[in-house]
């Protein structure tokens, strides 16, 4: 008969009650001694801070050639504390000059309320690539020009910053808006004793946001309409024939020139007027494309006149002058509507 042992039936063994009173005891004291500690550890304070925001009351003069635009907003801070007032050490680090008037504080319940109206040009990265079917983000850049985010920080009044929907930039329709803190971060300290030495800092940053859609193309439609004038001339340049052959290729040459001429003028004028001498826009690619249709007109020009030297190769110069006119003109409308295309999907 087998040898029978107690305990429980799936022959584990149980701890004796004793040791498990005296762990239980000893865990719990864990704890205490735990918790004591927690409790007496100082909870790290918290960095003061201003909830702030804005309501832009006017934005205007989006200038392309000086990359500015000028606007007008209330700036506010409700802050715990009357020394902290936020609008009361604002820099604007994109503002070309700004103004600003009617400050006024006021105490409303344990806050101070103080806000400002400010005035100014602000520089923007205005990207004219995809004229005239562009959008421009705009952007106003306020931050807090003493106290680096150790000492104090932004908080965005997302709820109550708003704009005027009376606002009507020349061109363009707004279509979104939206503000936002970020750290501006430097390679410095500004020579603070406070701080790391040779190391960075960091400053709260109020970012007011506008994206501009273009709406009127008329802009762009004065600058293309003589372009295509141009291309025009340089088509007929290539249907021109006479019984004397000379005549007729001097007069082909004639209105080439003419083509050229315009072309080039109106690309300089297109280049004052987006300044976008540095970048290559839809309508620069359109002058361009016909530029390179005219010079075709150009070079099948002078070999006809070659040609016409013999006087038994006029069938095979006609015969080339068509060929060279149906490709020339089928792939310079291609490339305008490939060119337009790609605009508009981006």
């Amino acid at each position: 008969m087998p040898r029978s042992y107690g305990g429980p039936a799936d022959g584990r063994r149980e701890l004796p009650a004793g040791f498990r009173v005296a762990a239980g005891a000893l865990l719990a004291a864990a704890a205490a001694v735990l918790s004591t500690l927690i409790i007496a550890t100082p909870a790290a304070a918290a960095v003061p801070s201003c909830r702030v925001g804005a309501y832009v009351t006017d934005l205007y003069a989006v200038n392309p050639v000086e990359r500015t635009v000028n606007a007008e907003l209330w700036l506010w801070s409700v802050c715990p504390r009357k020394d902290l007032a936020a609008v009361q050490r604002l820099e604007f680090t994109n503002a070309t000059n700004t103004s600003l008037t009617s400050l006024s504080s006021e105490k409303v319940g344990n806050e101070y309320w103080t806000q400002v109206k400010v005035s100014g040009t602000f520089r923007q990265n205005l990207d004219l690539t995809n004229f005239p079917f562009d959008k421009q983000a705009i952007r106003i850049r306020v931050e807090e020009n003493a106290l680096d985010d150790s000492r104090f920080v932004y908080r965005a009044d997302v709820k109550n910053s708003a704009y005027n929907t009376r606002i009507d930039p020349a061109d363009f329709r707004i279509t979104r808006f939206r503000i936002g803190v970020v750290d501006a971060v430097y390679r410095t300290n500004f020579g603070d004793p406070r701080l790391k030495q040779e190391g960075s800092s960091r400053y709260s940053q109020l970012v007011i946001e506008f994206q501009l859609t273009r709406e009127d193309i008329t802009g762009f439609v004065k600058q293309i309409l003589p372009v295509y004038v141009a291309f025009l001339v340089g088509l007929i340049s290539f249907l021109i024939w006479s019984n004397d052959n000379e005549v007729a290729m001097v007069a082909r040459l004639g209105i080439l020139g003419t083509a050229l001429f315009t072309i080039m003028l109106n690309l300089r004028a297109v280049d004052e007027t987006l300044g976008t001498i540095l970048n290559v826009t839809l309508v620069e690619e359109i002058h361009f494309i016909s530029l390179l249709y005219v010079l075709v007109g150009v070079a099948n020009t002078t070999y006809i006149m070659k040609l016409l030297t013999d006087p038994l190769a006029q069938p095979a110069a006609r015969h080339f002058n068509n060929r060279v006119f149906v490709i020339a003109t089928g792939v310079y409308l291609i490339a305008n509507i490939v060119a337009i295309s790609l605009t508009v999907s981006f």
